[in-house]
């Protein structure tokens, strides 16, 4: 196989995973934007940020007062000098929100 054709193999690919995943590469698409697990294109918002925070905790098994991490708050500030981090008190009142709403969910499913 050729270089020339390696290269076109690798763009051909490329577009077809763009075009699968249903991403413009242009527009309010293109930049400041990322594509979720869910398929749907979204922009940063602390909310996002915090359930983010919420998910990474309660998946790895993290203390919520990893948030308050010096090198975690440096590296959130190189990425976004404005963003504000959550305190771990904020953290823990999220986990318990969507606990106690998830709870509620559950009974009235097998109540139904």
């Amino acid at each position: 196989m050729q270089t020339r054709q390696g290269t076109k193999n690798l763009n051909w690919g490329i577009t077809e995973c763009i075009q699968c995943r249903g991403v413009s590469t242009e527009g309010l698409n293109a930049k400041g934007a990322q594509q979720t697990l869910s398929n749907s294109i979204t922009k940063y918002t602390p909310e996002a940020h915090c359930a983010l925070i919420v998910m990474h905790c309660a998946v790895n098994r993290c203390p919520f007062r990893s948030v308050a991490d010096p090198l975690y708050i440096e590296e959130v500030r190189l990425l976004c000098p404005d963003m504000i981090v959550p305190s771990p008190c904020t953290v823990s009142c999220d986990i318990n929100e969507i606990y106690h709403e998830g709870s509620m969910n559950v009974k009235e499913y097998f109540l139904e």
